[in-house]
């Protein structure tokens, strides 16, 4: 039983082997109320036994991919019963974050839970990116939390020989079509010529730490203040971020990398229980001008073109049958830009153990990244936006020199400025 890994996969795989920046996918939950420690740890059994329940097996035969095989091993929950103070709850979220996640010896995932000093009970979930992404984490939660995990689907098992013969083939073939493309082609020679021209980090950052926040607001104004400047809910999400992508310059463009979720429904399960990395880039550039009803437009331009790949026709999957280092190097940047914005949209957990969801944020994290691999990117700002009930989470990350109070600050002037009041966590 196992799936083999896809070139995204692969990509989230060299970044826990150390090339790049480490990304951690987090889920936050909260309640009013106090959870009871038992109903904890069967959340914990469910999620081990459910789609998260995998790691990564390396194959034995050159150019067959990794696979995900079975594995329903975790760490311990932990849960603290000393109060966090309420303001401290992102504080204690990062630290959370910094617990070793294994995708390839497990367990890739952990549960951590605490009480807050209003009484409530605080939940996080870390998830190693290479088995989810930040809607497969959710998909996997919402079915653990409503006791309808199901075990990791069954697939036709298939031997490393036979991988890395199909896998091979398709490359050939794809190289043999590049290359023709080349010589055929002068705008697909100067694809080429551009992205050897092009490092991926110009900028020459300094970057020593990151700093997170995050601030929720009322869904009923959120749309109002969106739908009055002629955009949407996704489009001020968009314009936000971009604003504070651009304190640095406020005259300039920022451009931004959007994911665009690519999962393929084929009936009505598939995407709440799909949990694999099914995401594709697009890049929207945003001035200090670019109005809300034209950021709806060109995220409808940028969602109904080709997303980012590789470059002048060369195929994908040639990643993934060269070595991790050569891989690394031939991949690095793509997808980065000023800012990332995730819109993971609605999610559906009102309640869990009877306790009904007081506030909900979904994440990406990069614990211990030294700054050697902050500087690597040029993304500025990660933002992330998820709906819950009447209520939108904003969840920022920021790669520049700026604490937790401040970004949080920033936060809160950026939303002003479209008319929106906010609450932070």
């Amino acid at each position: 039983m196992g799936s083999r890994l896809s070139v995204i996969d692969e990509m989230f795989l060299w970044t826990h082997r150390g090339l790049g920046l480490p990304i951690v996918m987090q889920g936050l939950w909260r309640t009013d109320g106090v959870v009871d420690v038992d109903a904890l740890e069967q959340l914990c059994d469910r999620i081990a036994s459910g789609p998260l329940g995998r790691r990564v097996r390396r194959p034995r035969l050159p150019g067959a991919r990794p696979e995900f095989i079975v594995d329903t091993s975790r760490y311990p929950l932990s849960f603290r019963t000393e109060p966090v103070r309420i303001e401290q709850v992102i504080e204690w979220a990062d630290a959370q974050a910094l617990i070793t996640l294994d995708p390839e010896r497990g367990p890739g995932w952990c549960v951590a839970a605490t009480l807050d000093s209003d009484g409530g009970t605080v939940v996080s979930v870390t998830c190693s990116h290479v088995l989810a992404d930040a809607r497969g984490l959710i998909n996997a939660l919402h079915d653990a939390m409503n006791r309808t995990s199901s075990a990791p689907a069954d697939s036709a098992p298939v031997s490393d020989r036979a991988d890395a013969v199909a896998t091979t083939t398709r490359v050939l073939r794809g190289l043999t079509r590049a290359v023709f493309g080349l010589i055929v082609s002068p705008a697909r020679r100067a694809e080429l010529h551009g992205l050897s021209a092009s490092p991926a980090s110009a900028r020459g950052l300094d970057r020593h730490r990151m700093s997170s926040a995050v601030v929720e607001v009322d869904a009923a104004q959120w749309d109002e203040a969106a739908s009055t400047a002629g955009g949407t809910p996704n489009s001020l999400f968009l314009a936000c971020v971009g604003h504070l992508a651009r304190r640095e310059n406020e005259t300039g463009t920022v451009i931004l990398s959007v994911p665009m979720n690519v999962r393929i429904a084929k009936g009505p399960d598939v995407t709440m229980t799909s949990v694999d990395n099914a995401v594709a880039m697009v890049a929207v550039p945003l001035t200090p001008l670019t109005t809300l009803a034209e950021i709806r437009r060109l995220c409808r331009e940028a969602f109904t073109s080709p997303p980012m790949s590789s470059p002048a026709g060369f195929p994908a999957e040639l990643l993934q049958v060269v070595p991790d280092r050569l891989a690394h190097r031939l991949a690095d940047g793509p997808g980065q830009r000023d800012a990332l914005c995730s819109n993971i949209g609605t999610v559906d957990i009102s309640a869990f153990d009877g306790h009904p969801t007081s506030g909900l944020a979904l994440r990406a994290v990069h614990p211990g990244a030294t700054p050697a691999q902050l500087n690597s990117t040029s993304t500025r700002i990660s933002g992330y936006l998820c709906r819950i009930g009447t209520t939108y989470t904003l969840s920022l990350v920021s790669f520049e020199a700026v604490d937790g109070s401040a970004l949080r600050e920033q936060a809160l002037q950026s939303l002003a400025t479209f008319g929106i009041t906010a609450r932070v966590w």
